[in-house]
């Protein structure tokens, strides 16, 4: 029996400060990957030589124009030849057994396009770490869920069958933010897809982070994804809920990025109670903190919200 080959396709832009250790955490895996292509699209920092040394450990580096996140992954998928790749951005880490975990998923569930794991999300400002991910509940319930969040995470956390991607297609290269997604949804169309439910990837969050900037324009992208998935979803007569899941969700977080940004507090409230009164069955917590939030004032709920924690705080031996 021929053994199974993985290719690791790592995508960078601008990323000298982290792309060591994400190479790095490649190359320490516990079931080692077969080849591993570096695309960097189009950095003009010193990503280039930073990967120039590594360059002894088999790294084969593709420099090309910016693209976009979706053509650099394409790029090293047609750059390699295994016939499971998983990718890394260049500002996360894998954990050590990601491979391992992956492969043997894929391996032992011969109809799954791609499986997913957990995350563990480190805000690197904060220094703070918190896990992300939650347990597939069957097919139908992850094709529904998919047209309205982004349950199997970012590429970063996943491995995917070439075949499934040459049957399905690549990643669109027409998507600015949210390409991954959009991938994920036509995948699971044909295909099932799985979850490890651990902890395989850190998810680096930073204020230079792709997904972190140009936020207003990501979050109108992530809401046109979820809009086209949903107008060819079936059945229709379900259509209306989704939409009214998906509108409430991305206005929720119109909602926080507003306080964010600025912006005046009339248009706060306005996101925050449209996302609460259209589908106030999903975070009805966090859409009413928002309306609360927005009412009061940005300075005053902060103050009101350390003060209630301070008077309940449990106090440590005198």
């Amino acid at each position: 029996m021929i053994e199974a080959r993985v290719s690791a396709v790592i995508t960078a832009y601008n990323c000298e400060a982290y792309i060591a250790d994400a190479i790095q955490s490649v190359l320490n895996q516990s079931r080692a990957v077969d080849e591993i292509v570096v695309v960097d699209d189009g950095s003009t920092d010193g990503t280039r030589r930073v990967v120039a040394d590594f360059y002894d450990q088999g790294i084969k580096f593709i420099q090309q124009q910016n693209r976009g996140a979706g053509a650099a992954r394409n790029r090293g998928i047609r750059e390699t030849s295994a016939e499971y790749i998983a990718f890394l951005d260049a500002d996360d880490i894998w954990l050590e057994d990601k491979t391992r975990l992956q492969l043997e998923y894929l391996t032992t569930h011969p109809n799954a396009a791609l499986v997913s794991g957990y995350a563990r999300w480190w805000n690197v400002i904060s220094d703070k770490v918190y896990i992300r991910g939650e347990s597939l509940r069957g097919m139908q319930f992850l094709r529904r869920e998919l047209l309205v969040r982004n349950v199997l995470g970012n590429p970063s956390m996943v491995m995917v069958r070439r075949s499934a991607l040459e049957s399905a297609g690549l990643f669109s290269e027409s998507i600015r933010w949210g390409q991954d997604w959009e991938l994920w949804q036509r995948l699971v169309q044909h295909y099932e897809a799985g979850m490890v439910p651990e902890p395989v990837t850190i998810y680096r969050w930073h204020q230079d982070n792709l997904s972190q900037v140009r936020k207003w324009e990501r979050i109108l992208s992530y809401w046109h994804v979820s809009r086209v998935a949903i107008l060819s979803s079936k059945p229709v007569w379900l259509r209306p809920l989704l939409f009214a899941r998906s509108w409430s969700n991305f206005t929720y977080r119109r909602a926080m990025y507003a306080i964010q940004f600025g912006f005046p507090r009339w248009r706060h409230l306005w996101y925050a109670l449209a996302a609460l009164l259209v589908y106030p069955f999903e975070m009805t917590r966090e859409k009413l903190s928002a309306v609360v939030r927005a009412m009061t004032g940005d300075e005053m709920y902060r103050n009101t919200k350390q003060a209630i924690r301070s008077r309940f705080q449990v106090g440590g031996p005198e």
